[in-house]
């Protein structure tokens, strides 16, 4: 039996959107903003955010799911608004590095606001 190239994409597409629905109802289940979105929307949103976090360099589930994380927590732009994130990102470092970096920058920012 041989898969065909058009097959193989429609797995590929499936797979896909399987796992933007994912992170649509993580983020949907942790932040209550979220869970008011409408669906489609945040399923638009999150595609676009997991197409920025490959062109990163991102690769695995988790690293992506941390930077479409950051981005809601930060905002769609936040790669080009937090110079800091805008260098690492753009930088050659490992894609496990951004990914641990991004979380941490993250948390560390979320930790400074909850001080004020």
């Amino acid at each position: 039996m041989q898969i065909r190239k058009e097959q193989m994409d429609a797995f590929r597409r499936a797979a896909e959107h399987d796992y933007e629905i994912r992170l649509v109802r993580f983020l949907q289940g942790r932040f209550p903003d979220a869970a008011r979105e409408p669906e489609p929307s945040m399923v638009e949103g999150v595609r676009a955010q997991v197409a920025s976090a490959r062109g990163y360099g991102l690769i695995t589930e988790q690293q992506i799911a941390t930077y479409v994380t950051a981005a809601w927590l930060l905002g769609d732009d936040f790669d080009r608004e937090f110079p800091a994130a805008a260098e690492l990102l753009s930088s050659t470092a490992k894609a496990e590095e951004k990914s641990d970096w991004l979380a941490q920058f993250t948390k560390k920012l979320f930790q400074q606001l909850e001080r004020k």
